[in-house]
């Protein structure tokens, strides 16, 4: 029986409704070409942490399609829709779902595809001494957040997309003693790709299939 779960946010890889601030840089075909590809090494990523030891790997969808079905058979799991609301209605679902039979949930998005195995590990270690935890990201938000037993998250005032959303949260949870995790980064916007580049140019296998799709998207500016 899994003791922990680490839950994924996803959404279907639809030209014109993912990454759209990308878009300017690589059109919206790119820009949902590379999100699937972001989707395919994450859950690269999920499969490792659930055969490394007692973890259940759930896959929460803001819509359900064939590929997100396909992501799902993947992990051999079947996808969760996300309920209605801002994130943080949602990241208070997926919480209240996975620690009512969890000891421990870890969230991740799907927006960071060369996260290191090690940081999901951290995430889950930094609760046995505090009950959550957050991994700040490049721009103001986190890439995992993490809560144990006895502890419900949450997001009142936090802005969402936003430089602040990270210290929000925060704020939000006063009450409890969270730990930072190390920083990453994630892929957000236009800047970042060169961030993502430069990475994946030293070390494509930390995430293959984005680096396979970067490599398409640059073959015809060369």
């Amino acid at each position: 029986m899994a003791i922990a779960e680490l839950a994924v946010f996803v959404r279907p890889p639809v030209r014109g409704l993912v990454k759209t601030r990308l878009q300017s840089a690589i059109g919206e075909e790119g820009a949902a070409a590379l999100y699937r590809a972001f989707v395919d090494d994450t859950l690269d990523l999920c499969a490792q942490v659930r055969d490394a030891g007692r973890v259940e790997v759930t896959l929460w969808a803001a819509e359900i399609d064939s590929v997100v079905d396909e992501w799902g058979r993947r992990l051999d799991t079947v996808p969760i829709l996300q309920p209605d609301g801002d994130l943080g209605a949602r990241l208070g679902t997926a919480f209240e779902r996975g620690l009512s039979r969890h000891e421990r949930v870890v969230i991740i998005g799907s927006d960071a595809p060369t996260l290191p195995f090690s940081l999901i590990v951290a995430a889950f270690n930094a609760l046995d001494t505090a009950p959550m935890a957050l991994g700040p990201a490049n721009d103001g938000g986190y890439y995992a957040i993490a809560a144990s037993q006895g502890v419900r998250p949450r997001f009142d005032g936090v802005r969402w997309s936003t430089p602040t959303a990270l210290e929000d949260t925060v704020r939000a949870n006063e009450a409890h003693r969270i730990t930072m995790l190390p920083p990453w980064y994630d892929i957000d916007e236009p800047p970042d790709l060169a961030v993502l580049r430069a990475h994946l140019s030293a070390r494509p296998k930390v995430a293959p299939a984005t680096a396979r799709c970067l490599a398409a998207l640059d073959g015809p500016q060369r």
